[in-house]
């Protein structure tokens, strides 16, 4: 972007069916650095409500999407954003097919807001170069850039302190303010699903650096480890804590202590068998929230807390790994009589970080990597036969992928190619061992993702493996239609795995992580207590 002088800029006002797989570990959750801070609610500006990113809209193909950018100390946030535009996509976000048709000499000159409209004024180079859809994709995304904000509805445009009537040798008609409306095929075509958010009570547990969540059909249960650590960011102990969120009430209680070990935790993760919460991590074990009591469960003799899947009978467990170790082999469960047996060996290799999910007849693990980085495949288990078949030929998930099945296929969501942001979402279908690709997404890790019955509800985490910038937007996905659409914006700060229940009516989210990274400074990871809750208007 060319240097300009900004003649004028005024502030905007800136501006969540419980999963039976939960939260496994982050990779960075013991991670060395400076000791973490607790947040347990928003930061507030003096000069702005909260808001510690906002959105660019940048172009894939033949529409525009949103990516997520740092706000900064400055109080002129919708020239903060433009300013963003004009800079273009990160190197990270070309590599992931996002581009802009914004010519890159555009420079800002000013912006004005009046009675909802905002009149930009940029340099003439913003109508050089390109087509009439070109045209249209810059426009665009200056449009949805800047109505993001509650004080514009409308754009007007200007061109070197000039108002524009026509833009470009397109003769495209630009005498009026123009909206998200009239841009409305370049943009997701789904309307925005309507809901209202609000924010829970405070938790009684400090916040955790890795949590877990299950839905017991009355209360939301977490469980969390919380660390102790040095000037340095060495850890110096941790122990479990866990509570519980009755949505009826609006309160929570603290719960027992849960069991807890020295020593780094490896892969964790949780189950509802319908009357307990088995949580398998450092300490296997198990919570009756009637009797508010834990009990240690035996140690599995196969499997590394790769995947966790209750059945109605038994808790499944198969894969994963830490360090270049990987397992390909698991065991099952059984609470009624407390002890575990091994199953049947898979036909697949071991994947650290496996996808997979229970349909109510079988567990299906998708196609991953090994420790080495080779493709490995897929394959399925029943466990009434005790018996493993391979999927047929298949695509490979991107990695932290998440799987949920809808009672006829199991969608894999969200994700990030070492290489940017991943667009891919699928489907299997057991009963024809095949796949469909479903209507594409801009990737993201570390999102909560539920299944309400009859959506996909996607909200937080980040848009790549490199990333800082934690989303606070979020997606829902309709399997009749194939179609994505958006969320209002949360109360909360965005944050990296957050764990997050359907809890029959409303979408509940809590906890999770930020990173902030300055220049010469080590990152600082900021772990979360609080939380919000999404009531959907629709079912």
């Amino acid at each position: 972007m060319k240097t300009a002088l900004v003649i004028a800029a005024v502030a905007v006002a800136g501006i969540g069916l419980g999963i039976f797989l939960a939260g496994r570990d982050s990779g960075g959750a013991v991670s060395l650095g400076p000791a973490p801070q607790v947040v347990t609610g928003s930061e507030i500006s003096s000069t702005l409500p909260a808001q510690p990113s906002f959105e660019v809209w940048l172009a894939r193909g033949e529409q525009i999407t949103p990516v997520a950018r740092a706000r900064g100390k400055s109080p002129a946030v919708a020239t903060a954003a433009v300013t963003a535009l004009l800079d273009g996509p990160t190197p990270a976000e070309r590599r992931a097919g996002l581009t802009t048709a914004v010519p890159p000499d555009t420079g800002l000159l000013g912006i004005s807001i009046e009675n909802g409209v905002a009149t930009v004024d940029l340099t003439s180079e913003f109508q050089s170069g390109g087509g009439s859809l070109s045209m249209q994709l810059r426009l665009a995304q200056v449009v949805y850039t800047l109505t993001q904000f509650k004080t514009v509805t409308a754009v007007r445009f200007q061109l070197d302190g000039e108002p524009v009537n026509v833009f470009s040798d397109e003769g495209i008609i630009l005498d009026h303010p123009v909206g998200r409306s009239d841009y409305k095929d370049l943009a997701p075509t789904s309307p925005p699903l309507t809901g209202t958010w609000g924010m829970l009570p405070g938790a009684p547990i400090p916040a955790p650096d890795l949590v877990l969540s299950v839905w017991t059909g009355e209360e939301m249960i977490v469980f969390g480890r919380v660390e102790k650590r040095g000037a340095h960011g060495e850890i110096l102990g941790s122990r479990n804590v866990a509570a519980a969120y009755d949505p009826k009430a609006n309160t929570w209680r603290r719960l027992a202590a849960p069991f807890s070990a020295k020593g780094y935790p490896g892969n964790w993760n949780a189950a509802w068998t319908g009357s307990e919460m088995i949580v398998l991590g450092d300490v296997n074990q198990a919570f009756d929230p009637e009797q508010n009591e834990w009990r240690r469960i035996p140690n599995a003799p196969a499997g590394g807390v790769g995947i966790v899947a209750w059945t109605g009978k038994e808790l499944l467990e198969w894969g994963g790994g830490c360090c270049g170790d990987v397992t390909a082999d698991g065991a099952a469960y059984d609470p009624s009589t407390n002890r575990w047996r091994k199953v049947a060996p898979a036909p697949i290799p071991g994947q650290q970080e496996p996808v997979g999910a229970w349909t109510g007849k079988q567990l299906v693990i998708f196609p991953g990597r090994d420790p080495d980085g080779k493709p490995v495949g897929g394959a399925s288990y029943d466990p009434a036969a005790n018996t493993w078949r391979r999927l047929g030929s298949n695509p490979q998930p991107a990695p932290g992928a998440t799987a949920i099945w809808d009672g006829r296929e199991v969608l894999v969501v969200e994700g990030s190619r070492a290489t940017g942001l991943s667009s891919a979402t699928l489907a299997y279908d057991p009963a024809t061992n095949g796949w469909r690709r479903l209507a594409p997404t801009s990737g993201r890790l570390g999102a909560a993702i539920v299944w309400t019955g009859s959506r996909l509800l996607v909200w937080g985490g980040k848009s790549g493996p490199g990333a800082t910038l934690a989303l606070r937007h979020g997606q829902s996905y309709e399997p009749i239609g194939n179609r994505w659409s958006p969320l209002p914006r949360s109360p909360l700060p965005g944050r990296v795995d957050p764990t997050a229940v359907w809890a029959g009516r409303e979408l509940i989210v809590w906890g999770g992580n930020t990173n902030s990274c300055r220049l010469n400074k080590p990152c600082n990871t900021r772990y979360h207590a609080d939380g919000a809750a999404f009531r959907p208007t629709a079912p």
